[in-house]
């Protein structure tokens, strides 16, 4: 199994960055490469088209609680701007480099977008609670990999 992390955020506006925090604390895998953008452009979708897996790990300050969920189909886009989202990368990966694999979106809720470094108290539980659900994920795709599943 190939997957890519992909984490999105500005380390400058405090819990913003919450998502490279994610990627440090998961460390790396022989299988799984990670990166960190500020934020998520249609150049992504070729980069992507080559993985099993993507997971997408952002900030979200409209959640309640920590959510990783299946992107299976993309919503309904508005007008083109110089900033996507994961299910808008996905199916343009897709339709245009034929990516096959499955993607994941790990929503992290945050409070504090002010400018500045560090993340809340909060924010940094967040991060280590979404890198053990994310180790778990990567762990059990592997065994429905192994398994012969898809």
């Amino acid at each position: 199994m190939r997957a890519l992390l992909i984490a999105t955020g500005n380390r400058l506006r405090r819990d913003d960055g919450v998502a490279h925090t994610v990627l440090e604390q998961l460390g790396s895998a022989r299988d799984v490469e990670s990166r960190a953008l500020l934020q998520l452009t249609p150049e992504v979708a070729e980069d992507i088209a080559g993985y099993d897996t993507i997971i997408f790990i952002d900030a979200d300050i409209r959640m309640a609680a920590l959510s990783i969920e299946a992107l299976n189909q993309v919503p309904a886009s508005p007008a083109l701007t110089h900033v996507s989202r994961p299910a808008e990368i996905v199916e343009l990966s897709r339709a245009l480099f034929g990516f096959e694999g499955r993607a994941f979106l790990c929503r992290i809720p945050v409070d504090d977008l002010s400018s500045g470094e560090g993340l809340s108290r909060r924010a940094s539980t967040l991060a280590t609670q979404a890198a053990g659900k994310l180790e778990k994920l990567l762990g059990d795709l592997r065994v429905e990999l192994y398994k012969g599943g898809r």
